[in-house]
């Protein structure tokens, strides 16, 4: 199991493999002795508020501890700066991006976007080479080459000729992450082609030798080696292919899936030299219609150009911003179902009074989301005078509220608090 030490808290780290509650990647973690996990994803009742959002405590027995073993990764980074100063690199950075022409056709063509919007939302493409090129044009644009010190996704790279600013990440599509200020806070990435990774459970041990061609369905496929009941194999899985095997008495013995691994990805170097961890806290994004942005200056308050005492409030950058141009709504686009208590402050500040929560219509069958909902409900009553109303919809009009309003429906907003 792959750890990484957290600052500022002695016999705690970051789970960089895979978490055994969720059994995702980064942000969870786990103590010295293996015996709490404070997980990011999986709810239950005894929890806190943390500045990286709220964190469930789960307790592992003897039987559920990770029997992998231990590596500790060494953190060179330096702590994050201020969002002012991250939103000057990230402007300049933003100059130096181009969007490429596949990810313009995928916004077009799958998302409905229009030219003019993709333009003044600044969405921007990661190169996958000649990123240190970028970097140093990038610090051209600035006072002087330590100002991408805490700036996360930069990170200094030895070379031949001796140290060298560089940007980490795969490349994939980048959407930014902005304050109610304007400011560019951080950036996701849309993973282009995300690695594929083995979903293992019960007595089964197995590895990805190398991905193969897709199958007739343009399904990714992969040979994998498998180890059952001392017998190795050589397999060939196809995604989301789960193979469950059970003895002859009915006893579940063991599965397997070949699955693609996360899409979207915080843009962070957190675990390389002089970069920097995007958490602390993690960036929240506030979208205002498409209009507004010509007339949105930095330190702007929004509520100069809309009314904001109604808030909307959805999953994920890209919903937020298709949200608000649906609805003529300001938009918070929260990095988790369960990072509500980030917008708290924001939402006072903006002066709202009534918040509309907009997750994704499978909530109603997703026991995780509807025990988050539960608890946002509870923490909005607790510490705001705010009312909260839930926004829903079928599911056969969409997942999303983007795909919703994509297909031509609106959803029916009952109150909650």
């Amino acid at each position: 199991m792959k750890l990484r030490r957290i600052r500022n808290q002695t016999g705690w780290y970051e789970v960089m493999s895979h978490c055994p509650i969720c059994g995702q990647k980064g942000w969870c973690a786990i103590n010295h002795d293996q015996t709490i996990v404070h997980c990011m994803r999986v709810p239950n009742d005894d929890f806190f508020d943390s500045i990286i959002g709220r964190q469930y405590r789960h307790y592992l027995d003897e039987s559920k501890r990770p029997q992998t073993p231990i590596e500790i990764e060494q953190v060179d980074s330096v702590p994050k700066k201020s969002c002012s100063h991250l939103n000057r690199v990230y402007s300049a950075l933003s100059q130096e991006l181009s969007l490429s022409s596949f990810h313009m056709e995928h916004l077009i063509n799958k998302r409905h976007l229009n030219d003019k919007t993709i333009y003044a939302r600044g969405y921007k493409t990661m190169p996958g080479a000649e990123r240190h090129k970028i970097a140093k044009r990038v610090i051209s644009r600035l006072s002087d080459q330590s100002d991408l010190l805490g700036v996360p996704g930069f990170f200094v790279q030895e070379g031949k000729y001796g140290p060298y600013w560089s940007m980490t990440g795969q490349s994939g599509l980048m959407f930014p992450f902005r304050t109610i200020k304007n400011e560019i806070s951080g950036w996701q990435i849309r993973v282009d082609n995300p690695p594929l990774e083995l979903k293992l459970k019960g007595a089964i041990k197995a590895e990805i030798v190398h991905e193969i061609e897709p199958d007739e369905m343009e399904k990714r496929r992969a040979l994998c080696k498998i180890n059952v009941q001392d017998k190795c194999l050589d397999v060939v899985l196809t995604e989301k292919d789960k193979k469950i095997c059970h003895s002859k008495s009915g006893n579940f013995v063991f599965s397997i899936e070949l699955k693609q691994s996360q899409r979207y990805w915080w843009w962070s170097s957190g675990s390389k030299l002089n970069g920097a961890s995007i958490g602390s806290p993690i960036p929240y994004h506030f979208a205002l219609p498409s209009p507004c942005l010509p007339y949105w200056e930095i330190n702007q308050s929004p509520d100069a150009l809309i009314d904001c005492s109604e808030v909307w409030v959805t999953e994920g950058a890209l919903k937020a911003d298709k949200g608000a141009d649906a609805l003529l709504k300001p938009f918070f686009g929260l990095p988790g179902v369960g990072a509500y208590q980030l917008i708290l402050e924001p939402l006072k500040q903006i002066g709202c009074k009534h918040v509309v929560l907009a997750f994704d219509a499978d909530i109603v069958t997703n026991e995780e989301v509807q025990k988050a909902l539960e608890l946002c409900a509870q923490f909005f009553a607790e510490h705001t005078d705010m009312s909260l109303s839930l926004a829903m919809w079928d599911l056969s009009q969409g997942k999303g509220i983007d795909d919703l309003t994509d297909a031509g429906f609106l959803p029916q907003v009952t109150r909650l608090v």
